[in-house]
């Protein structure tokens, strides 16, 4: 009975990870030499994944219409391996009756799914989805939701499904600045790029951004170097690809400090941006 209920807790993770893939997914087929969106293939996934196995459909579309096929696999340890049966209908018969297979890998990290082909050097790219295949030959027609996911995929953020999570569990630092400063030190530019990825994931979100200052000097120079500490950062979000109506800046001065001004530790906490999401 022990063995029995071992082998289940061992079990459990691998059904739940299946479930997990079984559904509706959604992206693009495209080559590295692809350069125009309007030559990307838009494909819908609909697959059910139980003991290893996977069955479904996928559609695959070019201007000329959209082709619907049966697909088989099998998938383990995150990678799904699938092959195309001959097409339910189609809009070129030579093309539709030419067996394609694709080795995909799923990352939990960034939610995606993808791979290459084993022909004319494509590569398949998908994020789950809700919907499901649509059942006509319509022609391909430029799609907002393609031209978008392209933009995604350049700028690095995850599948719809893994955003909220990163956002959740996102965690604020601020960044701080040499004595009378308002340069913004190489060491905090891969965080503040994470920042920038975050903001970009979530169309609703945008971010504030305060400025500090430790008490030396005036209250009337503080507030102008809070406030130029504020604007370094909102330049380099502009700079590093975030429009100017996502972000917010506020400047304190030296009115709200986080230590001590007393000591020169403290003024160095003082001497900061912090930063939030609204």
């Amino acid at each position: 009975m022990l063995r029995l209920i071992k082998f289940f807790l061992l079990l459990a993770p691998c059904l739940a990870l299946s479930q997990k893939m079984t559904g509706f997914w959604q992206g693009m087929l495209f080559t590295p030499q692809t350069a125009a969106i309007e030559k990307q293939i838009p494909v819908y996934l609909d697959i059910y994944v139980t003991n290893g196995l996977v069955d479904g459909q996928i559609r695959i579309e070019n201007e000329n219409g959209a082709s619907i096929y049966p697909i088989v696999g099998k998938y383990a340890d995150n990678r799904m391996e699938l092959t195309t049966l001959k097409a339910t209908w189609f809009y070129n018969p030579e093309f539709a009756l030419t067996p394609y297979s694709y080795q995909l890998h799923y990352n939990p990290q960034t939610g995606y799914l993808e791979g290459p082909s084993d022909k004319d050097n494509y590569r398949l790219i998908l994020y789950q989805s809700k919907g499901e295949i649509a059942k006509n030959k319509t022609p391909y027609l430029p799609k907002e939701w393609l031209l978008r996911f392209e933009q995604e995929l350049q700028d690095g953020i995850s599948a719809p499904n893994i955003r909220k999570l990163e956002l959740l569990q996102f965690t604020f630092q601020p960044i701080y600045f040499d004595y009378d400063k308002a340069l913004i030190k190489p060491e905090y530019e891969t965080y503040l790029k994470e920042l920038i990825r975050m903001v970009k994931s979530h169309s609703d979100l945008r971010i504030q951004i305060t400025g500090h200052t430790d008490a030396d000097g005036s209250a009337a120079y503080n507030l102008d170097l809070s406030a130029r500490r504020a604007k370094a950062l909102l330049n380099f979000f502009e700079q590093n690809g975030l429009a100017k109506d996502r972000v917010v800046i506020e400047f304190k001065g030296e009115s709200e400090p986080v230590d001590d001004n007393r000591s020169e530790s403290g003024k160095q906490k003082n001497r900061r941006v912090d930063f939030r999401f609204i």
